[in-house]
């Protein structure tokens, strides 16, 4: 076990890593660091492109690990090419033309010698016997002479198959030249050829067209529908198809480089703390959803590391929408989350919404099976070709397709089969006969849920033994089940009940069940040490906890994306979003649209106001079917979104100890007022903070601490909008006093 946990924590080790790690990932480096963007900004920010060169190559591994796919695709095509001989450029191949020329001419030529041979045999007085047994040792060895002679051209150049156009050439004017002597020695063969050597020589010759004929055909291709191809050309195929997966592999790792020279760069440079927008590259704004722009978070790091204890079993990944649980596993699936060089087989899965596990379980086999099925081709490749004959792994391999294939079609159709036989018996003299039929019809009938789990958990365990052994650069755990969106099951006794079916699938050697689960599984885990057990607690091995951002994290995104952010406004971004990644880029974006130079008291007024007016347009919603009561009246006339958004600090003040004043009797508008407050409350103090005065000695204290006056706290706050609106009050209010703020009583 400690062995191969040690073997998987490293790159993978072959002569395709070396390649890009020593020769091709350099220059790619060299060519981002040269991108105009990033040389101006190393101007500016004083940096020396020689010292980002070295630390971008220093790890190696970080930078090649996203690229997993493509340096597979890269592999199997130089193992492709690598299959086969290369051509052979000497002027005895060049010469191949000629000498097939002369070969399929020396054909004919061994026909006529045998029919003069034939001729002067049938001629002659002599027993029968001897001229039977000369006329088969003179066919015997004219076919002989003219396989050999075929056969030399066929294989003797160094190619498997002459289908350059000079040798085509060459074998067409064997015909004519033979045509022509032919015709030019018709007389002579008429004069001296007799009826019985005339027929033998026939059939000589039909003989020896069939097999030139068969050699101008050429050789059938691997996939058996055309005529195959010359060395030459197959080698220049497989080289087309190396440099092809190459420049994949280029443009993946082009796209890995680009977001880690960036975040170098935001991390040697001095920190800004300038309090008005200056960005000098914000291109990584441009998707919401990349891969290559992921960054790692404890989340990542906590993952990985369960991944590469454990050989088998069921992982779970919660956390709130928009945390990033998708992101994790499609990182997951890409293989970013692997060793530089590893894979393993992905089969990922959406939770269902209204079927039952046995119907999950079906679809779970199925996808699988098609997994397989697409996941390396079966087509024979140049060493079976030339050798005719395939290597063990690839033997298993084709039969583990095969079961796919025969697993998937059993999945999909019932088969009815129907056989039947009958006899007649007829005795001489006996005016009788015995007759029996007998039919069966078999019908397979639907798999039980026993049955499919049974069969589903061999075939798993079937396929990871099999990418272990026919794939050396396999992760450890060379499958994983990913199954999506199961957090999305509105009743959390429902996903309670799917996970019991489901978990029957768990614990097969060599793969993971990897599931995205809500809040309440993880907090049923999270139980487990008070007696209290249920489902998700018994189901699942380990749950990792995707949270919100940490300030550190988010600036780690930011400067994935951006080039040049000062650190006021990425704590604004912080706060704003409370660390959600998703919110964290609208926060972004919204921040660059607002202007290029605008200053960070415009910006939180902005992007605060714009927040204020969604809240106040969602209250009026909420306060809609209540009616025209008098308390709900006067909280629809203060939730006027427009001039909330434009209220002075003062002002705002005033309107937040409005709201929050305690009523006299409880009223059905009191959750919806004091929510709506609990926000003003919040977005008044990102204005009082994020304004044009802020200082570096500020930013600097509530970057590092995680007290109270921490930015962590505002973060937090807004975090526990949805769930706990008091909450969040108490903790904008304990925010609120660090930084000597009023406090609404």
């Amino acid at each position: 076990m400690t062995d191969v946990m040690v073997a998987e924590s490293a790159p993978a080790d072959d002569d395709v890593m070396r390649r890009l790690i020593s020769t091709e990932l350099p220059p790619i480096v060299e060519a981002v660091l040269a991108q105009p963007r990033i040389r101006r900004s190393c101007e500016e920010l004083r940096l020396s492109a020689a010292d980002l060169r070295e630390r971008l190559l220093a790890d190696p591994g970080a930078l090649l690990s996203p690229t997993n796919a493509e340096i597979s695709g890269y592999r199997d095509a130089v193992r492709a090419l690598g299959a086969i001989p290369a051509p052979d450029r000497s002027w005895f191949r060049r010469a191949a033309p000629v000498r097939e020329f002369l070969l399929l001419l020396a054909a004919p030529f061994v026909v006529w010698v045998a029919a003069v041979l034939l001729s002067g045999l049938y001629g002659e007085d002599g027993s029968v016997l001897a001229k039977i047994v000369l006329t088969l040792g003179v066919v015997v060895g004219a076919l002989g002479a003219c396989f050999a002679f075929l056969m030399a051209s066929l294989t003797g150049f160094g190619g498997v198959e002459a289908g350059s156009p000079g040798r085509r050439g060459a074998r067409w004017l064997a015909f004519l030249v033979a045509a022509g002597v032919v015709v030019g020695l018709w007389p002579l063969l008429v004069r001296q050829t007799t009826l019985p050597g005339a027929v033998v020589t026939a059939v000589l010759a039909f003989v020896v067209f069939v097999l030139l004929a068969l050699v101008t055909t050429g050789t059938p291709r691997a996939d058996g529908k055309a005529p195959g191809l010359s060395l030459d050309v197959l080698h220049a195929r497989l080289q087309a198809d190396a440099a092809t997966a190459l420049e994949n592999w280029r443009t993946a790792a082009r796209q890995a480089v680009e977001p880690a020279v960036g975040r170098l760069i935001n991390r040697l440079a001095a920190p800004s703390y300038d309090v008005v927008l200056s960005v000098r590259d914000d291109s990584g704004l441009g998707l919401m959803h990349s891969t290559d722009l992921a960054v790692e978070t404890v989340a990542t790091e906590r993952f990985r590391r369960v991944l590469a204890g454990m050989r088998g079993g069921a992982i779970g990944v919660a956390g709130p929408r928009g945390a990033g649980k998708t992101t994790l596993l499609e990182a997951h699936r890409e293989g970013r989350l692997l060793p530089a060089g590893r894979e393993h087989l992905l089969v990922r899965v959406d939770a269902p919404i209204g079927y039952e596990g046995r119907d999950f379980a079906l679809h779970v086999y199925a996808t699988v099976c098609q997994a397989v099925l697409g996941y390396r081709s079966t087509a024979r490749g140049p060493r079976q070709w030339l050798r005719g004959r395939r290597s063990v792994p690839e033997k298993r391999w084709l039969a583990l397709v095969a079961s796919a294939a025969k697993r998937l079609e059993d999945i999909r159709y019932l088969q009815t089969r129907t056989t039947g036989w009958s006899g007649k018996l007829t005795l001489p003299g006996v005016s009788a006969d015995a007759t029996r039929t007998r039919s069966t019809a078999k019908a397979r009938q639907a798999l039980t849920y026993p049955e499919i789990v049974a069969e589903l958990r061999a075939f798993l365990r079937a396929v990871a033994d099999t990418l272990s052994v026919t794939n050396s650069s396999a992760a450890a755990t060379p499958l994983v089940v990913a199954v999506d969106e199961l957090d999305k099951i509105a009743s959390a006794e429902h996903a309670q009940r799917f996970v019991n079916e489901l978990k029957a699938l768990f614990g097969v050697p060599g793969c993971h069940f990897v599931l995205s689960v809500s809040e309440d599984a993880l907090t049923s885990f999270e139980r487990r040490g008070f007696a209290v057990r249920d489902a998700f607690d018994s189901a699942f091995d380990e749950i990792i906890r995707v949270d919100q951002l940490t300030l550190r994290e988010s600036r780690k995104l930011l400067s994935s994306r951006l080039i040049g952010l000062a650190e006021p406004f990425v704590c604004f971004c912080h706060c704003f979003s409370g660390g959600l990644p998703r919110d964290l880029i609208r926060a972004a974006r919204a921040m660059m649209a607002v202007g290029p130079a605008a200053t960070l008291g415009r910006v939180c007024a902005e992007l605060t106001g714009t927040a204020i007016e969604q809240a106040a347009r969602l209250a009026q919603r909420e306060l809609r079917p209540l009616g025209p009561v008098t308390a709900v009246v006067e909280l629809i006339r203060l939730a006027d979104g427009p001039g909330l958004a434009r209220q002075s600090p003062g002002e705002l003040f005033a309107t937040v100890g409005e709201l929050a004043r305690t009523p006299e009797a409880a009223e059905p508008a009191d959750v919806v007022r004091m929510e709506l407050a609990t926000f003003l409350y919040f977005a008044l103090t990102l204005r009082e903070v994020f304004s044009d005065g802020l200082t570096k000695e500020q930013v600097v204290r509530a970057s590092a601490e995680s007290g109270p006056g921490s930015f962590e706290t505002l973060a937090r706050a807004r975090e526990a909008f949805g769930d706990h609106p008091t909450r969040a009050w108490l903790l904008v209010e304990r925010f609120r006093t660090e930084w000597g703020l009023p406090v609404v009583s």
